[in-house]
């Protein structure tokens, strides 16, 4: 099968570490002998190039210094902040839309899967419906909450879904928001991702026993990762015992978490790694006593979609501490495979903290059992030949037939 991905993010080089959940999966596309091409903007000018084999075609909008509407922090992060990068939008899609119909017209794939449907389903209906080509949009949930609050936008992203052929999202959570945009029939698969990081069953040699419990958090640093409320819980945390907090990623976020760290002194309790390589990744992940995520409902009532750090925790055997919101749910269950807080309440991540960090049988517990629910549930292999058939059109579309307070059910 000829795939075509488009997308406003992929990696750059080898060494990135930007979706790495959605270069997994072109990769095992082609592993799979299917040919994939991935569809992407530039970013300061950087050319075409090859990602684990998968050709990445570029297309530019702009002067290179310019072209930083997508990557670290995200479009929607930076378009909230920047005039200018409000303006790029059009020559955004314009030039997406001509590199989406040169490709599809000389290439002739059999499906173009279209990440981020608003604005990117701009670019690709047209030149798919020219060329026969299927459409399936995957939503992240970013889209939804860009167009939450326009009717013109809302009425866009809709037309552009049900125009599509199929469509596919993250999480039970992102699913009830396109239901609630397109209605309760419309038929949505659930498609989740797996782990990226190397797995580590055993922690393997362990650092001091006399060092501070070792805190993680992964992610971009941006204003719904939430990390104000961990950083306001760390003094009571501290109160109990020695912590130490490695807050990975970069973002738009970070000069103000720096900030908040120094006014409340705790610059020797927490490191700033910044983007790290999996196998950096893998390191911290085996060696954290407790993987923390405190994701919010942020200004523009963006969430979390899925958490895909909080598969890669619970595949590498961490105790997980989060916040119930979004996709979150779908991945951990309050009391099974982790342990579920009230958003925006630090006093709580640091009872929640304090608590697990005292009781090593409750934490070796949910580690297990997170284990055990990350390999059954987040399987690669069924998620991608699922993907296959979607692509192929011969999978039935999952539609909301409960209340979303239900236990979610994917793959």
């Amino acid at each position: 099968m000829k795939i075509v991905i488009v997308a406003s993010t992929f990696p750059l080089s080898q060494e990135d570490s930007q979706v790495p959940w959605l270069r997994e999966t072109a990769g095992r596309l082609l592993r799979s002998d299917h040919d994939v091409t991935v569809i992407a903007p530039a970013f300061r000018g950087n050319k075409r190039h090859t990602i684990d084999g998968v050709p990445v075609k570029r297309f530019r909008y702009g002067p290179a210094a310019w072209e930083m509407l997508t990557h670290d922090s995200g479009a929607p992060n930076k378009v909230a902040k920047s005039k200018l990068l409000k303006f790029l939008t059009i020559p955004y899609i314009i030039s997406g839309f001509i590199s989406v119909l040169w490709h599809l017209v000389i290439k002739r794939p059999d499906v173009v899967n279209v990440h981020w449907p608003f604005p990117h389903g701009l670019m690709a209906w047209l030149p798919a419906r020219l060329t026969g080509t299927r459409i399936v949009s995957t939503c992240h949930g970013a889209e939804l909450a860009i167009v939450r609050n326009s009717k013109k936008l809302s009425a866009v992203l809709r037309w552009l879904l049900h125009h599509s052929d199929e469509v596919t999202c993250n999480s039970s959570h992102t699913r009830s928001q396109i239901t609630k945009l397109c209605g309760a029939d419309f038929g949505v698969h659930v498609l989740p991702y797996g782990s990226t990081v190397p797995e580590y069953k055993d922690r393997g040699e362990r650092r001091d026993p006399g060092a501070p419990k070792l805190l993680l958090t992964c992610g971009r640093i941006i204003e719904r990762k939430g990390l104000p409320y961990l950083i306001e819980a760390l003094p009571a945390m501290l109160a109990q015992q020695p912590v130490h907090l490695v807050i990975t990623g970069e973002g738009d976020q970070k000069e103000s978490i720096q900030l908040l760290v120094a006014e409340k002194g705790l610059q020797e309790h927490v490191e700033f790694a910044g983007f790290v390589s999996n196998e950096r990744l893998g390191e911290l992940y085996r060696t954290a006593d407790l993987y923390v995520h405190p994701s919010i409902h942020d200004s523009r009532g963006d969430t979390e979609g899925l958490g895909v750090v909080l598969i890669e925790a619970l595949a590498n055997k961490r105790p997980v501490i989060a916040c119930g919101v979004g996709g979150i749910v779908d991945v951990i269950q309050d009391g099974e495979t982790g342990v579920l807080v009230e958003e925006k309440n630090s006093q709580a991540l640091a009872n929640a903290v304090n608590d697990l960090l005292t009781d090593p049988e409750r934490r070796q517990r949910l580690a297990e059992q997170g284990y055990a629910f990350a390999h059954s549930h987040f399987n690669w292999d069924r998620i991608n030949a699922e993907l296959v058939r979607v692509f192929e059109g011969t999978s039935v579309a999952e539609t909301v037939s409960r209340p979303a307070t239900a236990s979610p059910r994917v793959l």
